[in-house]
């Protein structure tokens, strides 16, 4: 199931916000996600479009959530428990799921299991835009991503699955001694904010994946919550204005880049043109 929140205080034109793709953690639903995420909509309602979409693998509830969401199964997960099948799953229906919404997707918004994914489908598209010298069709081409209580390592669906440094396989790996260093190749340059509770019990894999992505690219914000979305609503605040200012940022240097490519094809018209009439003049 995809669902796409409609805030009510929007004007008719709210299918012009940005949008921004949100992967809900292990054992919940795109329901329980909306709902989770509901003060951070609510203080972003004027600036962006919010895409829930449902994890294909069916499993049992995640931690922490019974009771509160007893009744809103069935539980999903971004992992299959056969292994080998997150690409041909995943992959296909987080295409459809943009592909059906038609919005201008900008960001990804993961939580725990969600995060690492998201992680991986930045990585994912990072690799792309270098190979093939500044485009990706990944998914699309998203200029941030929000990784809250992420854990470790990051899903990636063109890597093998567990994105892991030092050529670690996942049979060898203990994840827990591993971390990416800044000259490795999976770290992520793509600006990021990571969100990371000072009593979450998973808050040690939550630092491993910061280190995911590049220092000059990453906020780290750390609060005093467990495994869960910021609840004081300054610390709520906080995190809004840092996605927007991400989104403006971003968007100032897309209009820096197009000003720069009109220069720069408006100076090669003229130099073309005077070399032009410099041949015919040699000729004649």
């Amino acid at each position: 199931m995809t669902m796409t929140i409609h805030q009510p205080s929007k004007p008719p034109s709210e299918k012009d916000f940005p949008s921004i793709l949100c992967l809900h953690g292990g054992g919940t639903s795109a329901s329980i996600f909306a709902i989770q995420t509901g003060r951070l909509r609510r203080a972003l309602a004027s600036h962006f479009r919010f895409v829930f979409v449902d994890a294909p693998f069916f499993c049992p509830p995640g931690p922490g959530v019974l009771p509160f969401f007893q009744g809103m199964g069935p539980y999903r997960r971004w992992i299959s428990d056969a292994g080998g099948d997150e690409e041909g799953r995943v992959l296909p229906l987080l295409r459809k799921t943009m592909a059906e919404d038609g919005g201008d997707f900008v960001g990804l918004l993961g939580f725990s299991q969600g995060a690492r994914l998201a992680m991986g489908l930045l990585r994912d598209q990072q690799q792309q835009q270098q190979q093939q010298k500044g485009r990706a069709d990944v998914l699309g081409e998203f200029e941030f991503g929000v990784l809250l209580c992420g854990t470790y390592p990051p899903l990636s669906l063109s890597s093998g699955l567990l994105l892991l440094p030092g050529g670690a396989t996942p049979r060898t790996a203990q994840f827990e001694t591993l971390h990416f260093d800044e000259e490795d190749e999976g770290v992520v340059g793509i600006p990021t904010v990571h969100v990371v509770g000072d009593r979450d019990p998973y808050v040690p894999k939550s630092r491993l994946l910061v280190r995911c992505s590049k220092r000059e690219s990453r906020t780290v914000m750390e609060f005093d919550i467990r495994h869960n979305l910021p609840v004081k609503p300054a610390d709520t605040q906080r995190l809004a204005d840092r996605m927007v200012r991400l989104h403006r940022d971003q968007v100032e240097v897309q209009q820096q880049q197009q000003q720069q490519k009109k220069k720069k094809a408006k100076s090669m018209g003229k130099g073309g043109a005077k070399v032009e009439v410099r041949d015919v003049e040699v000729e004649a």
